[in-house]
């Protein structure tokens, strides 16, 4: 791979190149040729440019592979002679192009402060966009977290659609319902402070109670994700902080007091 020379003008590299699995392993063969070909750019360019790492890497990538190669090849150090960046993507296959142009997000993992503000001037015409800056791991990490939760949500789905079809509901209606209803599906924030496990009146008792009915039923093999939530809650409250409710407690009641606290706070737990 060759890049023409860099001239003046050229503000930023961008990485985006496939990384598949190879084996079970990530291939980062064609990040280690991007990033040379860059190197090779870098060594020619007379300003400062920033290099911003778009591809879905393992977090460390940018730091323990990327940024070694372009000082290899490039003769420069990474931070004072060029900016180093991770910006992940959010693209869907189908609508890449658009989605590029309409970022719901914009993520920046950033060497150094001088590089995160070379990429915020790239990105300053979407001035209604969030920008979430972070380190280089960090950003690596959440494209990662990104897919990652799709796939679960999509395996969720597929097996509650297998189980609700044995049990004689209709799959498709529930899982429109849910779409609408659902807090976990309708509020961002909702289920993604970690170390904090689920709580309250109904989340645990449904789960285990569920899983019941599945074992009364001879179907508990084809729920092995629920049966994955239980052991994973179950393993965090074991370790977790208290919980931080966006529920205001009052204080600690005296012996004549009497408190009466709602009976649906379990949407309040995990935000």
């Amino acid at each position: 791979m060759e890049l023409p020379l860099a001239e003046l003008e050229i503000d930023a590299y961008l990485i985006s190149v496939p990384t598949p699995t190879v084996l079970g392993r990530v291939d980062l063969s064609c990040v280690r040729d991007a990033a040379s070909a860059v190197g090779r750019a870098l060594w020619h360019h007379p300003a400062w440019p920033v290099v911003a790492v778009r591809s879905t890497v393992p977090p460390g990538t940018t730091e323990e592979v990327v940024i070694p190669i372009l000082e290899d090849v490039s003769g420069r150090v990474g931070g004072r002679d060029f900016g180093v960046c991770v910006n992940p993507e959010f693209l869907r296959a189908r609508s890449a192009d658009a989605d590029f142009m309409a970022p719901r997000v914009i993520v920046i993992g950033a060497l150094d402060a001088r590089s995160e503000i070379a990429l915020r001037r790239l990105y300053s015409w979407w001035t209604d966009v969030p920008v979430i800056a972070t380190s280089l791991r960090t950003a690596e990490a959440t494209k990662y977290v990104a897919n990652l939760f799709n796939a679960t949500k999509i395996s969720f789905f597929n097996e509650m659609h297998e189980v609700l079809t044995r049990l004689g509901a209709d799959p498709d209606l529930a899982a429109r319902a849910v779409s609408l209803g659902a807090e976990g599906m309708w509020n961002p924030a909702y289920g993604t402070q970690g170390r904090a496990p689920f709580a309250g009146a109904c989340l645990p008792k449904d789960t285990l109670g569920f899983l019941g009915v599945l074992e009364e039923e001879g179907l508990a093999s084809l729920a092995p994700i629920i049966r994955a939530v239980v052991e994973v809650n179950d393993r965090v409250a074991r370790t977790a902080r208290p919980l931080e409710l966006d529920l205001k407690l009052p204080p600690a009641p005296s012996t004549s007091d009497v408190v009466v606290v709602p009976d649906k706070h379990e949407a309040s737990v995990r935000t």
